[in-house]
């Protein structure tokens, strides 16, 4: 029938499921949510008595045996009802994403051989693309800027300087890792470097033989559990420790004597307790391609605080490293700055040469006085004491156009 009745059992509500159960009717346990809420909203108690509802059968399903009673053998006969399925919110229930293709292929076939091979085609990419990009950087063609073909004044040095007065031997050392570098290091590293020195070289022991000046190569003081660059600190410190030398000179291999008339004595300090001469660098602090030590406690001091400043030591390979911000880092946090350490201007003893692409050159051409080099003491111009290469990866041709217009 469409109801229920409780017949001869007593109208106490809470003895009706265990009847019911008697009787091999389902309890609420039993009965859809949905139903089980149209069951208690048809009784009411009032009193102690109760009174029941038809209960559609459109809206719940009641089995007329106990599936949960161990005596009874039978499966449960249910009537067969439409019933509307309950409604899900999507925030509740979100939708998963089906993973990527690529994702699906590395859970199906992930193992450890696929891996290997995996991270060796990535690494053998890494390094092919280093090569390619390495090469065409080495390989780009310049041509010298149009100030190298321009003068513009320099500042003298705010200090006063030795001139002519006897300054003591000086001595200047450079170095080069094209004897000493591994194979590993020559592949791995971005710039070519190979045959600078060789290229430089006449030009530096010309320019120390005019004047008296002693010139050392310090190639053979490398050490190559750094990067080549670290060993200037060695060379110098070498030096200091000989009777040959009062001042010690560095200046990079990638460095041209431009004005060979122009003398180390006229930009070296009269005030003997000024020990270091340095010059800027782009983009703040000081350059070590180039710069001057006295032979002083102070200054084999200051190499050996250079030398263990090791936190800042490149990988080999690395375009930079490291011994100039280690510099930098240095001489920021010195507090006896001002007592011993001088810094002129630029052009003085370390200009940096400008180089343009073909491109580039048409271009600044119209409009050359807008340009941030043009007349700076930062950049070389012509008649300035030394140029510098820095920055430039293709440097054996950019040296090259410099030796063409030394003097």
């Amino acid at each position: 029938s469409n109801s229920i009745t409780t017949a001869a059992t007593p109208f106490f509500p809470w003895t009706w499921p265990c009847r019911w159960r008697e009787m091999g009717m389902v309890t609420f346990s039993h009965i859809p949510t949905r139903a089980r809420h149209s069951i208690q909203s048809a009784f009411s108690l009032r009193g102690t008595t109760a009174t029941t509802s038809t209960i559609s059968t459109s809206t719940m399903a009641i089995s007329m045996e106990n599936p949960q009673d161990p005596g009874n053998p039978q499966l449960p006969q249910y009537i067969s009802v439409e019933q509307k399925p309950e409604e899900k919110h999507d925030s509740y229930y979100p939708m998963k994403r089906k993973p990527s293709r690529t994702l699906l292929y590395f859970r199906n076939r992930a193992n450890t051989s696929n891996v290997s091979m995996s991270m060796l085609i990535v690494v053998l990419s890494v390094l092919l693309f280093h090569r390619i990009f390495s090469l065409y950087m080495s390989h780009r063609r310049w041509i010298n800027a149009p100030i190298t073909y321009i003068e513009r004044p320099c500042r003298s040095p705010h200090y006063d300087t030795m001139q002519d007065s006897d300054a003591g031997k000086i001595c200047i050392t450079t170095l080069t890792d094209s004897k000493s570098t591994s194979a590993f290091q020559r592949f791995m590293r971005w710039r070519n470097f190979d045959g600078i020195l060789e290229l430089t070289w006449q030009n530096k022991m010309d320019y120390a033989r005019k004047h008296g000046y002693q010139m050392f190569d310090g190639s053979e003081l490398i050490d190559t559990s750094r990067p080549p660059a670290w060993s200037k600190i060695l060379a110098v410190a070498h030096l200091m420790n000989q009777d040959d030398c009062d001042w010690v000179m560095w200046a990079d291999a990638d460095t041209v004597f431009m004005n060979s008339d122009q003398k180390i004595e006229n930009f070296l300090p009269a005030d003997p307790t000024k020990h270091l001469l340095v010059g800027s660098d782009n983009g703040g602090g000081y350059n070590s391609g180039v710069f001057l030590l006295r032979k002083s406690e102070w200054s084999r001091q200051f190499l050996s605080d250079w030398w263990d400043m090791r936190s800042f030591v490149r990988p080999p390979g690395m375009a930079l490293s490291g011994d100039n911000n280690a510099m930098k880092a240095l001489l920021r946090d010195m507090p006896d700055f001002q007592e011993h350490v001088l810094s002129p201007a630029r052009c003085t003893f370390n200009s940096f040469a400008k180089f343009l692409t073909f491109s580039e050159q048409m271009t600044v051409m119209t409009n050359l006085n807008e340009q941030p080099w043009y007349n700076s003491e930062e950049y070389y111009h012509k008649g300035d004491f030394l140029a510098h290469t820095p920055g430039y990866d293709n440097k054996v041709d950019c040296l090259r156009l410099l030796l063409q217009e030394a003097r």
